[in-house]
């Protein structure tokens, strides 16, 4: 499942020969497991979630101070583009209602800790909730991308993903909001 998402993420109309080659099966053990590409592309995106809901539950985020609990939130979600990216550059799960329930589920906790962090002025709170949230989205995606082209290195992407949602909600250092005319 992890090869299948990383070879959609590069190529979303990638065939099974090309995921089965990733990882390093034929394809007929491929169809043994996994009846269809849209089954094993459901499966791979269920699984992928399930290991972000995993990730974030053992980092217990929301129970750190918002300043942290942010700063963690982001160490847990860029390592997840290889495994998630691929969500994002197809439409074949757009309205899989399991898919769609399984998103939500991570999709919550990471709006509390971003509504937690505007409360507390770790970030501007001005504007919707969900603009924090596709802001954040859209720099984990650039961060993802960033990745897999080798324009970013691995370990770098965190920092720089948190760099700039704090800059960009008009932060200076961790914590301290700074004033915007």
């Amino acid at each position: 499942m992890r090869a299948a998402a990383a070879v959609w993420a590069a190529d979303p109309s990638a065939s099974l020969d090309l995921v089965a080659q990733a990882a390093g099966v034929g394809r007929a053990t491929l169809h043994r497991h996994f009846a269809s590409r849209a089954d094993l592309m459901r499966l791979a995106a269920l699984d992928g979630i399930a290991a972000l809901a995993a990730a974030l539950e053992a980092a217990d985020v929301p129970s750190r101070p918002p300043a942290e609990a942010l700063d963690v939130l982001i160490d847990v979600l860029v390592p997840f583009g290889e495994r998630l990216h691929f969500l994002l550059v197809t439409g074949d799960l757009i309205g899989d209602p399991e898919v769609a329930a399984a998103e939500a589920s991570v999709d919550t906790p990471i709006r509390r800790v971003l509504e937690a962090a505007a409360a507390a002025g770790v970030v501007r709170g001005a504007g919707p909730s969900a603009w924090r949230f596709r802001v954040l989205e859209a720099l984990l995606y650039a961060a993802w991308t960033g990745v897999a082209a080798g324009e970013l290195a691995r370990l770098d992407a965190p920092g720089l993903v948190r760099d700039a949602f704090r800059r960009g909600f008009g932060v200076d250092a961790p914590g301290t909001p700074t004033e915007t005319p």
